[in-house]
């Protein structure tokens, strides 16, 4: 890439950032988060004796998932309204999975009066404003609507029933797997967030803990189930229109599920955690993210078929 080809795509970039910041106001004002943020009286404390200007701070996290947005559209075999598809199942899964955990977490104890009582809906509505208006204004900006798509008819064949089975199943595991292992030695291991959570600071071995899961709640085990394979069947498209072998995609969505797993958001101040245990589950997410899109990416990437050698041919001529 040249150098004059680099600044344009950094300044398309901040202009991405910007448009995202300004997407998520308006989603936040329809959606009424807004206005139940600004009665939240929970964290209120916390967060007032932070001297961060929260708009900078917004715009910091919005430039973060921008960036890797132009990544993922520099870095795509389709073109148009399949970027912009693909953009918008991604950027809605985040949204859903937030709703989601709102349903056994936000309703705990700890977050009485943290959080609005109509949190899961108020979610939702903001994730289909964010995702309706950002996935074709990015993929605008970034140039996916003037481009013609780079993937030829022998490349990211169609998916088995066989491969579509293995991967999620492969992937559900590992989602409950890493959900639990990153949640006990990353998050569990700051004392503030075992008093946030369960009201003492002491702690259980791993097995320990994992045990009396299952015998409080078991249908925790369930429903992260069905998170792994909603978050899988949301994302993957956007996986699947990234160029490369297992490598390269293994990278790029390493990258898309750190930033799109809610990680960023987390760096703005907000009524439901108090710092340190925002900071805490920041670093839980990063981590997840990486990992468990390494391993969805090279899944995804690792038997994509060649295409075929007439194409081949036809290219190099």
């Amino acid at each position: 890439m040249t150098a004059r080809k680099s600044i344009e795509v950094g300044l398309k970039t901040i202009v991405v950032a910007i448009g995202l910041t300004i997407i998520f106001m308006i989603a936040a004002i329809v959606s009424g988060m807004a206005r139940s943020a600004s009665g939240a009286t929970a964290t209120s404390a916390a967060t007032a004796g932070q001297p961060a200007n929260v708009m900078l701070l917004l715009f910091v996290a919005s430039l973060i998932q921008a960036i890797v947005v132009a990544y993922m559209v520099l870095e795509a075999k389709w073109s148009g309204w399949k970027i912009a598809g693909a953009l918008f199942l991604l950027v809605l899964n985040t949204w859903a999975q937030a709703a989601i955990d709102s349903v056994p977490y936000f309703r705990a104890p700890s977050f009485q009066g943290h959080v609005p009582p109509h949190f899961t809906n108020q979610a939702l509505v903001a994730g289909l404003v964010t995702a309706a208006l950002f996935a074709p204004f990015a993929a605008w900006i970034l140039g996916g609507f003037r481009r013609a798509a780079q993937e030829g008819p022998g490349e990211r064949a169609h998916w088995s029933a066989a491969r579509w089975i293995g991967t999620l199943a492969a992937t559900t595991v590992a989602f409950v797997a890493l959900y639990y292992l990153c949640g006990y030695y990353i998050a569990w291991q700051n004392p503030a967030l075992r008093q946030f959570y369960s009201g003492t600071t002491e702690i259980r071995s791993f097995w320990g803990q994992i045990a009396w899961i299952w015998s409080s709640t078991p249908w925790m085990f369930p429903l992260q189930a069905g998170r792994g394979v909603l978050f899988v069947l949301m994302t993957l498209p956007a996986v699947r229109m990234l160029r490369g072998g297992a490598a390269r995609v293994s990278f790029g969505t390493a990258l898309m599920y750190a930033v799109w797993d809610g990680s960023a958001g987390l760096i703005v101040p907000n009524p439901f955690f108090p710092p340190t245990v925002a900071h805490t589950h920041l670093v839980e997410l990063l981590v997840w993210g990486l990992v468990f899109g390494a391993l969805v990416g090279w899944l995804a990437g690792r038997s994509s078929p060649a295409a075929p050698a007439e194409l081949q041919v036809a290219k190099a001529a």
